[in-house]
């Protein structure tokens, strides 16, 4: 699969951005307005830049093809590995990324995609604000609880799918919130590359190159 290197600059991931965006469409530089919860709010796509979208008004397509990060072990190392997947459009990133939640399914399983996500983690909401996107989950149960290979590559699935898979919208950077007591508080969330981010902060795609198939494991 075609990527950046995961080089020297954040904003580039270490895959390709699946499509340009138009900044002034994506509801300006401060975001979403949250109305009273946050929960209740979903990034939206633009309207102009998600597939087949016309200047008349034509009728909703009942499916839509998208891409996720899911995982493979390729010689004893994991790597992420995308896949196609088809889901009922709502306009919002959040469809997309509950795939990423929900694993591979029998036909990928078959094909020896994997996922260290179990049950237990829902997203309530996302919010986008220029190039950040929040993603709000009910908890952490879903994801591994150690400090493991498989609970980095977790995270490195969520993220790198937002910011390389997601057509529509230039995200570039990836805030987690968890529901804590009736409120959303940031995480301070695991990475396998850079130095480890401050408390609470956003990651990048680069902050996972060591899942990247272009890693080269330092000899020695």
């Amino acid at each position: 699969m075609s990527k950046r290197s995961p080089s020297s600059h954040p904003r580039g991931g270490f895959l390709p951005v699946a499509a340009l965006v138009v900044a002034a469409l994506l509801l300006g530089a401060c975001g979403i307005t949250v109305e009273s919860h946050p929960r209740s709010v979903s990034a939206r796509i633009p309207d102009v830049l998600q597939p087949g979208a016309t200047t008349t008004t034509v009728p909703a397509p009942d499916v839509e093809q998208v891409e996720i990060f899911l995982a493979r072990n390729v010689d004893d190392r994991m790597q992420l590995a995308k896949v196609t997947r088809d889901i009922d459009p709502d306009g919002t990133v959040n469809t997309i990324l509950e795939q990423v939640l929900a694993g591979p399914n029998l036909e990928e399983q078959e094909q020896e995609f994997v996922s260290p996500f179990i049950e237990g983690s829902t997203i309530v909401g996302t919010t986008l604000r220029g190039t950040l996107l929040e993603i709000h989950l009910d908890s952490l149960n879903g994801f591994p609880q150690d400090d493991s290979t498989s609970n980095r590559l977790a995270y490195a699935m969520l993220v790198c799918t937002a910011t390389e898979l997601i057509i529509g919208a230039e995200i570039q950077l990836v805030q987690i919130l968890v529901e804590r007591d009736g409120e959303l508080s940031p995480i301070n969330i695991p990475v396998s590359d850079g130095d480890p981010p401050a408390e609470g902060a956003p990651v990048y795609c680069a902050n996972y190159a060591k899942f990247d198939p272009r890693y080269q494991v330092p000899e020695g």
